[in-house]
């Protein structure tokens, strides 16, 4: 297969179909509504006609979704379900909900070959090389592997893909990938609050965010966070939006009581950011704090951003371990670390300390000493973000997560007391 057929037609199918056409590979695009290519090539054809599409395909089809996930996904593979047959394959590219991507393969009984991708990178990788995570058999690979090289190949012989066994798990991986993410876009925005109100100068803020991105807290989004401070400055809404991913991946770790509230911190901010009336019915003026050697503070605040940002990935890949059993899914972890590490949004140096990530992180005594040994510093931190009226949520959810994991300061015991009284449940009270 050398034809390629792409269904929908946003940033991300745009850039993966001029990064195809580089490499000679012929694309057919269908899009409901009419577009136009700004370079005439004869390695493109765009329809809105279905049919037409799918009549230009010579030999057995490739087609490639990207579009809004849900309900549309699903109208659209029924549709396909008339029109192809056993060997064409369809892969869906989009951040699907992973029990949607189990239901929407039983729903088409083998109809054509259906494989699931998480995709990473943004619209630049789809344009220079994606970070790649499918589910196929390995049959199934080889037939789309020229695809794949094609779309992840970053630098010269160099790719970015991994594979995963289990209907749905590479939707679920991509659905982790993202609750990462949200934990750490809210805590590097937190660290900045933190250091924009200690250095109060700009130049100042720039320079440690430098310092820092080129030792053990360089990551890809503290990278380019540094990008967009050095531009001038742009006039945004301050509303997050959120496409549902760190949403999904909330409501699964309650439904199967995993902690991942590094994350969960992440979800609620964006979900306060919404409500703009009731955040500007107040203003409170800002507060000064004197504070000691600053040079130590500073120092503190780079050693909990590391802690803070590796508790994230921790409790992101814990969803892994603990899920993969539930469903019988093969993950290969030091592969997905691998893949990460090499063109992603989340890629970071962190990843090197989970490279061998097995079990639960938190049974392991390398766990332990790093939590011991970050435990202490959160103290000065939380004190100076008192005294100066900045909501550090995350950062502050991590320090009594921690807390009541090394201390008995925490009675749980009292609200099951009260709830064997009142709801007669009859749990044993130590």
């Amino acid at each position: 297969m050398k034809n390629v057929g792409l269904i929908g037609y946003g940033p991300m199918s745009k850039n993966i179909s001029l990064n195809l056409i580089k490499k000679k590979v012929k694309i057919f695009i269908y899009n409901k509504e009419k577009i136009f290519f700004n370079k005439k090539t004869k390695r493109i054809l765009i329809t809105n006609c279905l049919n037409y599409f799918l009549k230009n395909f010579i030999n057995n089809k490739l087609l490639i979704i990207l579009i809004k996930t849900g309900k549309p996904i699903r109208i659209l593979l029924l549709r396909l379900k008339k029109k192809l047959n056993k060997k064409d394959i369809v892969i869906d590219f989009g951040n699907s909900f992973y029990k949607d991507t189990y239901f929407n393969n039983k729903l088409l009984k083998n109809k054509f070959i259906f494989i699931s991708s998480g995709i990473s990178g943004g619209s630049e990788g789809a344009l220079k090389g994606l970070c790649i995570m499918i589910d196929c058999k390995i049959f199934f690979f080889k037939k789309i592997i020229f695809l794949i090289k094609n779309i992840t190949c970053y630098e010269k012989k160099k790719y970015s893909f991994c594979l995963t066994k289990g209907i749905g798990s590479s939707h679920f991986l991509k659905m982790v990938h993202n609750g990462i993410e949200y934990g750490i876009l809210q805590i590097i925005s937190e660290i900045f609050f933190l250091l924009k109100i200690l250095l109060k100068k700009k130049l100042k803020t720039l320079n440690i965010i430098y310092n820092w991105n080129i030792g053990e807290n360089n990551s890809y989004l503290f990278e380019l966070f540094f990008n967009i401070l050095l531009k001038k400055k742009i006039y945004i809404c301050d509303v997050i939006e959120q496409k549902g991913t760190g949403k999904w991946l909330v409501l699964n770790s309650i439904q199967n009581s995993i902690n991942v509230n590094c994350i969960f911190e992440g979800l609620i901010i964006r979900i306060i950011s919404k409500n703009i009336f009731l955040r500007n019915l107040f203003k409170l003026k800002e507060i000064s704090y004197i504070l000691g050697n600053k040079i130590i503070f500073l120092e503190k605040i780079k050693k909990i951003f590391f802690f803070c940002n590796f508790l994230s990935y921790v409790q992101g890949f814990n969803q892994i371990i603990l899920i993969k059993k539930k469903y019988n899914w093969c993950f290969d972890i030091k592969n997905i670390v691998k893949t990460f590490l090499k063109n992603c949004i989340i890629k970071s140096k962190i990843l090197y300390f989970l490279i061998n990530f097995k079990k639960n992180f938190f049974f392991l005594n390398k766990m332990y000493f790093i939590i011991k040994k970050n435990f202490f510093l959160f103290e000065s931190l939380l004190n100076f973000s008192i005294n100066c009226k900045i909501p550090i949520f995350c950062i502050n959810s991590i320090y009594n997560f921690i807390l009541i994991i090394l201390t008995r300061n925490y009675n749980f015991k009292i609200i099951q007391y009260q709830r064997n009284f009142f709801g007669n449940h009859f749990l044993k009270i130590l």
